[in-house]
């Protein structure tokens, strides 16, 4: 009797509780599992292509899907096996085809020795999921291309798990980047928001009076230094202005002349006023007011414009590291946002109350009490927020301002299909096949996050 009331009594942590309405949540499900199949494959990717991620075949660019025979020329099934090829030319558009050359057979086995590669970066292995002893030699009269070629005679198969590890991986890593930065601003802006907390830089006059008044004559001397900044201030307008005047009717360049001056002169006045007089500000406004700012310029163009301060013939590495970089830089701002007025109120409650009043510092309220209430929102944060970053890289790189050739990226990739025009879809198909991947991934992720919103919601029941 003891042990079933002990049973009936026992509850669930949050977590397990979480993972009961997970389980519950069937898209939630199918999306992590194709995302775990996406992922597996990006990494085990260069187990997976026949090929090189940059090996391409001459003769075969834009080439169809390959056939794969599983029976012979009298019918009977036997290993798969694909025929020779022959260049020929179309009589109606003069364009080079493929042709089958049947008189030459080459048998397709699993997992055979090929190209040598590092698999994850440093285990040294030749093991590759399909082939044959014609491809290890990289004949020019035979090539699988199971979901055709590019305009390099590229696998595009193989590219595919390549590219994966990019526009998979970008998002991942400019989530997390976004959201140490929105974490960071918001949480100061959260924390520190209301009057009492300003922050104040330089003195103002009363402060660095009350701080002068003690020493002897050092009132008199800091209003003595104070008139003089106030004519040096004047004097230094008066010559600026002479010089603009001057500048303005004597060269041909007065324009810039006069906006660069007006520019110094603001300049020299700000710097007057935050070291002089004083000024004081509100982290919460600051920082609301800039994300303000990026809300308001359009995302695409913010990328691109921020993507052309860099130059265009970089490594594949550094260009990743850049767009991570720039992804991050763009997206943040709504996260802080969000986690301003998720910790506004968690600041409000009576436990962080209790722990103020009983003389706890910001440092501790913050991590005992505020960044275990906002971890759980930050899980679904990241969820929802990796199908807009890879959905970004793969504009940039449809645009070829993301990771450049040799490299392998979805939306590079989509571009090729976009060269062709309406070729791709009458003639060319697969080329529109890095597409359905895009959608693929971003379709997961975005099931994910919900199942994940729906699972640590604690407001759901």
């Amino acid at each position: 009797m003891t042990s079933a009331a002990s049973n009936a009594t026992r509850t669930r942590t949050f977590f397990q509780a979480a993972w009961v309405k997970f389980r519950k949540h069937k898209l939630a499900r199918v999306g992590g599992a194709v995302l775990l199949l996406l992922y597996l494959a990006a990494l085990f990717a260069d187990f997976l292509a026949p090929y090189p991620e940059i090996h391409g075949f001459r003769n075969f660019s834009y080439a169809p899907p390959t056939q794969i025979h599983f029976q012979d020329e009298q019918g009977r099934w036997t290993r798969p096996f694909v025929y020779g090829f022959q260049i020929g030319r179309d009589p109606n558009t003069f364009q080079k085809i493929l042709i089958e050359d049947k008189s030459k057979k080459f048998p397709l086995y699993f997992f055979v020795r090929g190209e040598p590669y590092k698999l994850f970066g440093f285990i040294p292995a030749d093991i590759r999921l399909f082939g044959g002893p014609a491809f290890t030699t990289s004949s020019e009269e035979v090539a699988v291309f199971l979901w055709g070629a590019d305009d390099f005679g590229r696998d595009i198969w193989g590219r595919i798990w390549y590219g994966a590890r990019v526009s998979l991986c970008v998002g991942i890593a400019a989530a997390l980047c976004a959201i140490v930065l929105g974490m960071f601003f918001g949480g100061l802006a959260g924390f520190y928001a209301g009057i009492n907390s300003r922050i104040s830089f330089g003195y103002g006059n009363r402060e660095l009076y009350a701080h002068l008044r003690a020493a002897r004559g050092a009132a008199l001397a800091w209003m003595l230094l104070k008139r003089v900044g106030h004519l040096a201030l004047c004097l230094g307008m008066a010559y600026l202005a002479y010089t603009t005047l001057v500048g303005y009717l004597s060269t041909a360049r007065g324009l810039e002349l006069f906006i660069g001056s007006l520019f110094v002169a603001g300049a020299a006045w700000l710097l007057y006023v935050l070291f002089w007089t004083g000024i004081r500000l509100d982290p919460d406004n600051v920082i609301m007011r800039l994300t303000e700012v990026l809300s308001a310029i359009p995302g695409l163009l913010l990328l691109v414009i921020l993507r052309a301060l860099f130059p265009q013939q970089l490594s594949p590495t550094a260009t990743f590291y850049i767009v991570v970089a720039i992804l991050a830089l763009v997206g943040w701002g709504g996260l802080a946002r969000v986690i301003r007025s998720q910790i506004l109120s968690i600041r409000e409650a009576e436990y962080s109350q209790a722990a103020r009043a009983l003389g706890a510092s910001d440092t501790r309220i913050i991590v005992r009490h505020i960044l275990p209430q906002v971890a759980t929102y930050l899980i679904v944060t990241v969820s929802l927020a990796i199908p807009g970053f890879i959905l970004s890289e793969s504009g940039l790189s449809f645009l070829n301002l993301g990771i450049s050739e040799p490299a392998a990226s979805w939306g590079l990739m989509l571009s090729k299909a976009q060269a062709n025009g309406i070729t791709a879809f009458t003639d060319r198909p697969f080329l529109l096949i890095p597409g359905f991947f895009i959608f693929l991934a971003i379709l997961s992720w975005s099931f994910l996050g919900d199942g994940l919103r729906d699972a640590f919601d604690p407001r759901s029941k």
